[in-house]
């Protein structure tokens, strides 16, 4: 890891501080292999109203995991560009809002992330808070992991094409009765899609290109019926293998209210319901 900031702390018309920095990092597995590179640029600015904004660039020409695969090969990821942007008002008043953006893209649209972001904050008297943050992501992957099955003694690793959105909201209201008692409440309803199409398997995990790296069905090779994707690999007629559709939608709505008691400087005691 190397970085450096550069601070401005002194006071203008405009803004009260300010910083950029750069970085960059590198990381290694216990076997030694070389699975990232990232350099970023980012920096934050609080205006003279004490509004304020951050934001960042990055990227990563050098991404590999070990567990994408889930047991298998070592994978590589295309290079990746990403960046975000954050604003958002005085945090010191009782209403407080902040907006956000996420990007990600990366090389031959292997992946990438649309994320939205916004969350509000009031705090009406000193012992009560509340605050709601609402998500919505789009995150497109060409090679997506599927499935794993047997062919010939050798495990294909089945990857897909997959459009997954996911929403949430999340709400927090915090009490204090006293310093040692305090009611939290948390409720969060969450919605998740995944739409799977155009699946592939693993050719060479490690190749640069997308291309060299999976190898497609035709639509001679795999067929679908009754929720379950039949491959017929090497084209003689017969099922080679099966895997069931990995279409999902998911929708919950979670919480808990706990209420906190600290007894002892130190140690808490939590009732949940």
């Amino acid at each position: 890891y190397a970085g450096a900031t550069r601070l401005f702390t002194k006071p203008t018309n405009w803004y009260r501080r300010a910083q950029v920095g750069v970085e960059q990092f590198t990381t290694y597995d216990f076997e030694g292999n070389y699975n990232r590179f990232q350099i970023e640029l980012q920096g934050d600015i609080n205006y003279k109203n004490n509004w304020w904004s951050e934001g960042g660039v990055a990227y990563k020409p050098i991404i590999y995991s070990n567990t994408v695969l889930r047991g298998g090969p070592r994978w590589r990821w295309s290079d990746e560009h990403f960046f975000y942007f954050f604003s958002g008002t005085n945090q010191s008043k009782k209403f407080s809002g902040t907006l956000g953006y996420i990007y990600s893209q990366a090389k031959q649209n292997n992946f990438g992330l649309r994320k939205y972001e916004a969350r509000l904050n009031y705090q009406p008297l000193n012992a009560l808070s509340l605050s709601l943050a609402a998500e919505y992501a789009s995150n497109p992957n060409k090679t997506q992991y599927a499935s794993q099955q047997d062919y010939v003694g050798i495990t294909r690793y089945i990857l897909s094409e997959i459009d997954q959105e996911t929403l949430s909201a999340t709400l927090r209201i915090n009490y204090s009765f006293n310093p040692n008692l305090t009611l939290q409440y948390y409720g969060q309803p969450f919605i998740a899609t995944g739409s799977y199409s155009n699946f592939n398997f693993v050719n060479n995990p490690i190749a640069e290109d997308l291309n060299e790296r999976v190898t497609r069905y035709d639509n001679n090779q795999i067929g679908f019926e009754d929720g379950v994707y039949s491959v017929d690999e090497n084209l003689d007629g017969s099922t080679d293998y099966s895997f069931d559709d990995p279409n999902f939608s998911y929708v919950q709505f979670r919480s808990n209210l706990v209420l906190r008691w600290e007894y002892i400087p130190g140690s808490e005691v939590f009732f949940v319901w």
